[in-house]
């Protein structure tokens, strides 16, 4: 899928997206309206509901330099999009549908898994995926139609990797160029994990070390929440920085003995989607992070039922 499509549809829902890409950009963009952290029940293991997994093989993959990005989507009842040819760079992108009914139309290869497995779907084939399934855009610089085909609002987990080599617009994202040249996954195949974490209210996911060669993607599903660099000793308070529904944290590394952790101070549950990226024997990572307007929407072509 083009990464704009369902980016645009938040404006509209309106629903926002702000990635959070670098350590040190914090200071200058995530300063503004910081509060300090407060008080919370303690921290909570939650277990993660695995809503799917899935192969990116190396093959497809675009060469680097590349990005990855990671968003949630949403079209209305009924509602259709549509893209041109080359509307997206070289890059592999997937849908993991949580509600509604998406049925595409691509003039190039599409991938289903469902529940009985992963079916090849032909170039110029009209596809449905429910919830619970995932389409894979090998093609995904093909041209491509969309439609909600259910009678309630269609939401999907979208990510992929994308080419920032020009004359790509795409050149920053969750996991930015830098740290995708270092994470050592280039060129590999790759496994991504996406799971639901439902955090209750008042509570406070596990702190933890966010490792180049494993990047995890947050964005928020329902609720809102807090996020925090905890720093060593902690003596001083963490300043926290609000992440509201749709909006992501990004991938960033961290100074040594920093670690990152989520929270809600809400009264009602926090749901939060999360994106992994592995591969089973990934390059030495490199020792060693910006956004900018994504591509236009094209006249939407049309969609029929299966």
């Amino acid at each position: 899928m083009v990464r704009y499509t369902f980016v645009a549809l938040f404006m509209l829902m309106p629903l926002m997206r702000v990635p959070l890409t670098s350590h040190a950009q914090e200071t200058s963009s995530l300063s503004i309206g910081a509060e300090m952290a407060t008080p919370v029940s303690p921290t909570t293991d939650i277990t993660p509901e695995t809503l799917a997994q899935i192969t990116l093989p190396a093959a497809s993959l675009p060469p680097s330099p590349a990005i990855v990005d990671v968003w949630l989507a949403s079209l209305r009842p009924g509602e259709e999009l549509g893209f041109e040819t080359g509307a997206s760079p070289p890059s592999i992108v997937a849908d993991v549908v949580l509600s509604g009914a998406l049925t595409v139309l691509s003039e190039g290869r599409l991938q289903v898994q469902r529940a009985t497995g992963r079916e090849d779907v032909p170039a110029h084939t009209v596809v449905t995926i429910h919830p619970g399934e995932t389409v894979l855009y090998v093609d995904n610089q093909a041209a491509q139609t969309f439609r909600n085909s259910s009678r309630e609002t269609l939401t999907a987990l979208s990510f992929g990797v994308f080419s920032a080599a020009p004359p790509s617009t795409f050149t920053a994202g969750e996991v930015s160029q830098e740290d995708w040249a270092r994470s050592g996954l280039a060129g590999q195949d790759l496994t991504v994990r996406v799971q639901r974490l439902t955090v209750p209210p008042q509570s406070t996911l596990p702190a933890f070390t966010p490792a180049v060669q494993t990047p995890r993607i947050v964005v928020v599903a329902e609720g809102a929440a807090e996020w925090t660099i905890i720093t060593p000793g902690g003596a001083t308070p963490a300043a926290s920085y609000p992440l509201r529904r749709g909006e992501t944290l990004g991938f960033r590394a961290l100074e040594q003995g920093e670690q990152l952790q989520v929270r809600n101070d809400e009264a009602q549950p926090l749901v939060l989607l999360q994106v992994t990226l592995s591969a089973d024997h990934p390059a030495t990572p490199v020792a060693g992070p910006q956004r900018l307007p994504k591509w236009p929407v094209s006249a939407p072509g049309s969609v029929g039922g299966e």
